[in-house]
């Protein structure tokens, strides 16, 4: 029942339909036709015989009407015998002529209806015909890449359907290889950062590794050495770690484990790896707000929530302070990390969750990964993260957790 949906299927089947009501009806007018016909010559062979008995025998018209008129079996078996005698019986009785007219009549109905059948059922199939061979052209040129097409058919039925879906993956496979072409052009930016900040400190590194081939190098200078190069390779190592971790954030094979854990706890355990360098520029830190339980991976966000704690006491000045507010609503669970440092320049702003983006006040150790991986922790969890800032005020990251509907 589907196909009868096709529009051209269903013209198809209504003129086939007329075509045999058309048929039909011409039968019944030639039977008409023929029969009138029929009754003619009868009336005429009547009509004869009344006049011969009316002149020959001066018979009355009023008793040879009867006599036509009357079903009498007495006078049908005398006129049978008759008949038979001059060799005419009902198995010889026929007219040629109107014969050959039946006969040619019912062969020119089968004939001109039939040809409008085998018309109607061809041009079907041709149009049939010709939208598949577009539809299969189309798909060639899909093939070679060819994504500037229109395919969309607002018509009814199977092949309409068909060529809407066929224009739904032409869409989609353009909309793919746009990204695909654009995620080849962030690989190749991200090279060429990655390219820039390993060289810095591989040629730092091969300095001082030729200065210390020096044998009249004294034991301070090459301590200091020594020292620069074990910085340098932590560097290379904590580069290398990020870089892995954000390609498997950006592959989506990172399986998010969710725990449930107290939000002062999650911050509390981010905010461990900071403690030192806080002490060391005399920051104060302040945890307030709800204690109110989510349910996220404990592990990866307390590492996003790591690096903003880090940027925070980076760009926060001696005796300067971190705040971290806890809020609770209908639909999500806030967490406001906040510090009162240099803040961040508007033309800065937009760019500070890029990858490898370093803001006019970076110090030269930055690689512009922290705050890029945090967002990609976060965002992968279904949170949000957003940013304010004012120059010399300082910074709040504001971070929802949505509650799950139940």
């Amino acid at each position: 029942m589907n196909n009868v949906a096709d529009k051209r299927l269903r013209r198809m089947l209504v003129s086939i339909i007329i075509t045999m009501t058309l048929a039909i009806a011409s039968v019944f007018l030639v039977s008409f036709w023929l029969n009138h016909d029929l009754q003619k010559q009868t009336n005429e062979i009547d009509a004869n015989m009344i006049g011969y008995l009316s002149e020959t025998y001066e018979l009355d018209e009023n008793e040879i009407i009867a006599i036509l008129t009357k079903n009498d079996a007495q006078y049908g078996e005398k006129g049978k015998e008759i008949l038979e005698k001059y060799g005419i019986d009902d198995s010889n009785i026929s007219d040629s002529n109107l014969l050959n007219k039946t006969i040619a009549a019912f062969v020119a109905i089968i004939l001109v209806f039939s040809v409008l059948v085998f018309l109607i059922v061809y041009f079907y199939l041709l149009r049939l015909n010709s939208s598949i061979s577009n539809i299969s052209t189309y798909i060639n040129r899909l093939l070679n890449k060819d994504y500037a097409l229109d395919i969309i058919d607002n018509d009814e039925g199977s092949l309409s359907a068909l060529k809407n879906d066929i224009y739904k993956i032409t869409v989609m496979l353009k909309e793919q290889n746009e990204v695909l072409k654009q995620d080849k052009m962030k690989l190749a930016n991200n090279l060429a950062d990655i390219s820039h900040q390993l060289k810095t400190p591989l040629t730092s590194m091969l300095i001082m590794s030729d200065l210390l081939q020096n044998e009249d190098l004294s034991k301070e200078d090459r301590k200091k050495f020594l020292d620069v190069i074990r910085s340098q390779l932590k560097r290379i190592e904590w580069l290398v770690s990020s870089l892995l971790k954000m390609a498997k954030l950006d592959a989506r094979t990172v399986d998010f484990k969710k725990e449930k854990i107290y939000a002062d706890d999650l911050i509390l355990k981010a905010v461990e790896p900071v403690n030192m360098l806080m002490k060391n520029k005399n920051q104060q830190f302040i945890l307030t707000g709800d204690n109110l339980i989510l349910e996220i991976d404990i592990n990866w966000t307390s590492e996003a929530l790591l690096n903003i704690l880090k940027n925070c006491c980076e760009h926060t000045p001696v005796g300067g302070q971190l705040k971290a507010e806890i809020f609770d609503s209908v639909m999500y669970t806030e967490i406001v990390i906040s510090d009162n440092g240099e803040g961040i320049s508007n033309k800065d702003l937009p760019f500070i969750f890029e990858r490898f983006y370093r803001a006019s006040k970076s110090s030269d150790d930055s690689v512009g990964i922290g705050l890029a991986m945090s967002y990609s922790i976060l965002t992968s969890q279904d949170a949000t993260i957003h940013v304010r800032s004012r120059l010399k005020a300082g910074t709040a990251f504001s971070i929802r957790f949505y509650k799950q509907v139940k």
